[in-house]
């Protein structure tokens, strides 16, 4: 099964999900809860075990934070199939789209041309007391397995704000640790979505990725984009003295056409340039990405993974998924580390 990486038989797969196929359906479907029980009851934990750990739990999710300084190399759609692939494997996702085009939000079929309350109005406050997040929150799947913030316009306004307030650099750390009992209780992930380029909101979300101890970034083995990993590793090193603590880069190869004479010249150069940062797997060119979106009809749009979830491009998104669950350490309340 793709979701998991395992050879597991119908059979054997509906018997751990403790589900039964519905008359009439020739294949089970399963939900993420199903795959949160597959998963549980692989790994010799009961499912309600599980469901007991997460209401007492304390621990901060796992924090992905998604930074490139040159937008059009694919990170949002990167960022979408993730959040979506760890949610169908039966992981909470929050995903807190940081950008103000708002294409995170698009993709998952949220309509951009209303107000939606943003990140940015959490980031300018101030104090210890928690927000009121479930305002702000918009159930994309059922049960809490993949919750969003939206983006707006207006987000583009937090910039300038943020600019003349103190310590902005720590306001999106401040917005985590005031939510933390509701954060810890509600998702194992939160993946950020930045805008491309550097601006106070996206550096106030790479500083918070001092808690992961990296950054996932998204390249073309391209040489424009090269250069713009450089200006991001250049801006990593001024955060990292600030937070005074490492921030590592984790590095996916998008858009892959690996065999053609200047990307291999490229790809040569950037595993030299970034020695053990490079993540183990690529993802492939393909043309399922351009069918996400639906400029005139927003509701309808949807991550590859939903849109086209046989393709060879889901089939590699579940991979990365695999490979960035065991990279940050993305694990559940109840369950060992990576299991």
């Amino acid at each position: 099964m793709s979701l998991l990486g395992l050879e597991l038989n119908n059979k054997r797969l509906m018997r751990l999900s403790g589900g039964e196929k519905p008359e009439g359906q020739r294949q089970m479907k399963y939900k993420p809860q199903d795959m949160l029980n597959i998963r549980a009851r692989l790994a010799g934990i009961s499912p309600e075990a599980v469901q007991e750990a997460m209401a007492v739990n304390a621990k901060l999710p796992a924090i992905i934070v998604t930074r490139m300084t040159k937008g059009g190399i694919g990170k949002t759609s990167i960022t979408v199939n993730l959040a979506t692939a760890l949610a169908l494997s039966g992981y909470r996702v929050l995903l807190i789209d940081a950008d103000p085009q708002a294409s995170a939000t698009n993709m998952l079929g949220i309509e951009t041309e209303t107000y939606h309350p943003h990140i940015g109005t959490l980031l300018l406050k101030s104090g210890d007391k928690p927000d009121e997040l479930r305002e702000f929150i918009v159930p994309i799947f059922e049960d809490g397995f993949l919750d969003l913030i939206p983006s707006d316009v207006e987000l583009d306004s937090t910039n300038p704000a943020l600019i003349v307030t103190m310590g902005r650099e720590q306001k999106a750390e401040e917005f985590v640790l005031r939510n933390r009992e509701f954060l810890s209780k509600n998702y194992d992930v939160i993946l950020v979505d930045t805008t491309p380029g550097t601006t106070p909101v996206s550096v106030a979300f790479t500083y918070l990725a001092h808690l992961t101890g990296k950054i996932l970034t998204v390249v073309e083995p391209e040489g424009s984009c090269l250069r713009a990993l450089d200006a991001l590793q250049f801006n990593l090193e001024e955060v990292q003295k600030l937070a005074k603590r490492p921030i590592d880069l984790a590095i996916l190869v998008n858009k892959a056409q690996i065999g053609r004479k200047h990307v291999e010249h490229n790809y040569a150069i950037l595993t030299k340039s970034y020695p053990n940062r490079i993540l183990p797997v690529q993802i492939p060119h393909s043309i399922a990405f351009t069918r996400q979106i639906n400029a005139d009809d927003v509701p309808s749009s949807m991550p590859v993974l939903l849109k086209d979830p046989n393709s060879k491009a889901a089939d590699s998104l579940y991979h990365f998924a695999r490979v960035i669950a065991s990279e940050f350490n993305v694990t559940q309340p109840g369950f060992v580390a990576n299991s």
